[in-house]
């Protein structure tokens, strides 16, 4: 089922109507907002930002109701039960022809008030010859039964004859189709399962062989359109054998081939939409497609724009032309949100693109409305969520669940439940998710390799650890999450939470080890470790030879390090040596302010901390006006006493902290 959406009902409730042509709930017909053929609509988002659950809403509004078709471009089997995976690498099939296979299948099924079942004789011929010929001087072994054998070398001679004996033709077609269908567990063995589905498909096609003339029907759209786009000769019957060496060439061939047999697809579509239909204003057929950004989804996508209209279409009648929804992972921000397409509007883009919005406050807080939650829980859940409203989702639920349970949540609690699922959500790949959540502990690349070597000694060599950690990064990469701050804090919250305490310090101290230490990551992990004092006496330094945006760019850094579980305590170690900055005993105020500083930002950088209290903002506005001296070269310090309070209070955290722009030069 589609489930509830946040921030889409613009497209599906009312966008997605007037592609169709029919209300999403009741029996009415729209107007169609493009009335010569949508573009294809492509809707890009991260994992768990809903775009699956948005397709699944589409897919429950109109299912029954028009002829409709949804597969996983990133399943096995395109999502269909009992169906494998196809293979590019064989002869007779391809990942087209699989999709191909199910979309016709899926569209003609029979749809209530529609009328007669949608048909595809072009595409059943196409696919049927594709699938079952076998061309002369073929290099695969031959494994198939002697009566199919038989019947293709008594059709051949037939086909190549230059004068065949068209009754004869027939009914040695009429014998090869039979004997195809018998056989097609074998034939489609690439394919283990979908010969059932197949069959269904290939029914259409005996009737277009067996009882059409070479110059009527589909047979004559494939005669026509083989001599136009590649000059084959002979009748229709002869240029549709000949057009399987094309696609069996594995090669550029093949994506030809792949684009008639699409278009195929489409000008059935438009054939199934006759006068009476037309003069109705029958809605359009429908077909989702989830995962596009996989290769099959990338090349069907192409070839669906090719086919679409705004690529070269013949003036006069416009034909009538599938609506394609298409989800594809992706960062999404750089295009318009699906918000655009409310109201009357008609994005004139193609292909038109759209982004899914970031979950909102008021989605998150109608999430957790069943239960009287503590006032700071819409902050964790968004921060957690990424924006994402399935993260959202999952937080939200674990909340609910132990409010009713035991009466209230801590932060902790609930990431503990929830950060399995949420990870295992945005990295599916256990292996490398580990690998993501052992790397998480590293604040910068120089220190990732390390870490691993730390980690795994059992990896000796260099280039092995360099694969390790790059298969890691690649792998987030691919997954559209790289820079993506939720994740950071699930992995690092995760790991805290797998590690004991003495395995955190060991962590840490390797990390600061491989560190520069007169760098900020040094600090940083310093600051990991609990010692407080050692940062705030290196940042006092640093305040009297640094221009302060740097200063404050440091600070920033240093003091979004993680946190440990609670219970742990510091490393023994030699003591730190009194700051060097400090000329007088005690401590004068900008050493004071610092002190106070720096353990007050880590804290409230802690990404599961309540909100600020007002006290705690004050001690901030007074320690970075205390740094500001009333200095004109201080003005960044005066700059961010006003504004880091505000931000904190919005709920902004180390390192995002604003600083003066041009500072930090």
């Amino acid at each position: 089922m589609g489930g509830r959406l946040y921030g889409q009902q613009a497209l599906q409730e009312g966008f997605v109507p007037r592609l169709v042509g029919l209300h999403h709930k009741d029996g009415y017909l729209v107007p169609f907002a493009y009335p010569r053929g949508a573009p294809v609509v492509r809707i890009v988002g991260g994992r768990g930002s809903g775009k699956t659950a948005l397709l699944g809403a589409v897919h429950d509004a109109y299912n029954g109701r028009v002829p409709l078709a949804r597969v996983d471009l990133g399943a096995a089997g395109f999502g269909e039960p009992g169906v494998a995976d196809g293979d590019d690498d064989v002869p007779n099939a391809s990942r087209i022809t699989h999709l191909l296979y199910l979309l016709a299948y899926k569209l003609g099924l029979e749809v209530r008030h529609f009328g007669k079942p949608m048909a595809f004789p072009r595409l059943s011929l196409g696919l049927l010859v594709v699938t079952a010929w076998r061309p002369l001087n073929s290099d695969e072994t031959d494994v198939r039964p002697p009566d199919l054998r038989r019947a293709e070398a008594d059709l051949r001679t037939l086909i190549t004859a230059e004068d065949p004996d068209v009754r004869r033709r027939r009914e040695s077609l009429g014998r090869w189709f039979d004997v195809v269908t018998d056989n097609l567990p074998l034939v489609l063995s690439a394919v283990p399962g979908l010969d059932t589905i197949a069959g269904i498909v290939l029914d259409t096609a005996r009737a277009q062989l067996v009882r059409s003339e070479p110059d009527k029907g589909a047979l004559a759209w494939w005669g026509a359109r083989l001599h136009r786009n590649q000059g084959y000769q002979g009748d229709s019957l002869q240029r549709l054998f000949q057009f399987v060496r094309g696609f069996r060439r594995l090669d550029d061939r093949r994506r030809s081939a792949e684009e008639h047999l699409v278009a195929a697809l489409l000008d059935d579509i438009d054939a199934n939409y006759g006068t009476l239909r037309r003069l109705n204003r029958k809605p359009r057929p429908l077909l989702l497609l989830d995962n596009a950004h996989t290769d099959v989804g990338r090349v069907f996508l192409d070839l669906l724009d090719a086919g679409l209209p705004g690529h070269g279409a013949a003036p006069g009648k416009a034909p009538t032309r599938p609506v394609a929804l298409a989800t594809l992972l992706g960062r999404g921000h750089g295009y318009p949100p699906l918000s655009e397409v409310g109201g009357d509007a008609v994005p004139p883009a193609r292909p038109l693109v759209l982004s899914i919005p970031d979950i909102e406050p008021a989605h998150i807080a109608e999430m957790l409305s069943s239960v009287d939650y503590p006032d700071h829980l819409p902050r964790v859940v968004a921060r957690y969520s990424g924006g994402r409203a399935a993260s959202a989702r999952i937080l939200a639920d674990a909340a609910v669940r132990r409010v009713e349970e035991v009466g209230t949540i801590r932060g902790g609690e609930l990431l503990d439940e929830a950060a399995p699922a949420l990870l295992a959500k945005l990295l599916p790949d256990p292996v490398l998710r580990e690998r993501l959540v052992l790397l998480s502990a590293a604040a910068d690349a120089g220190t990732r390799r390390g870490l691993w070597t730390y980690s795994h000694p059992e990896d000796h060599s260099e280039e092995l650890v360099a694969v390790r950690v790059r298969e890691a990064d690649e792998y987030r990469t691919r997954s559209c999450l790289d820079g993506d701050r939720a994740l950071d804090l699930l992995l690092r919250h995760r790991l805290a939470a797998a590690v004991t305490h003495d395995r955190w310090r060991d962590t840490q101290l390797r990390l600061r080890s491989l560190c520069d230490p007169r760098g900020d990551t040094y600090l940083h992990h310093t600051l990991a470790l609990g010692r407080v004092d050692e940062v705030v006496g290196v940042l006092h330094h640093r305040f009297t030879v640094v221009p302060p945006g740097a200063w404050l760019t440091s600070l920033n850094l240093v003091c979004s390090a993680p946190h440990p579980r609670e219970g742990y305590a510091p490393p023994a170690g030699s003591p730190f040596l009194s700051c060097t900055a400090c000329r007088s005993d005690p401590p004068g105020p900008h050493h004071d302010a610092i002190a106070s500083l720096v353990p007050l930002l880590w804290r409230l950088s802690d990404p599961l901390t309540l909100a600020p209290r007002e006290d705690e903002l004050t001690t901030v506005r007074i320690a970075l006006e205390t740094l500001y001296g009333n200095k004109a070269a201080h003005a960044a310090y005066r700059e961010a006493s006003a504004a880091w309070p505000a931000r904190l209070r919005a709920g902004v955290q180390a390192p995002d902290l604003p600083v003066q722009e041009g500072a930090a030069s």
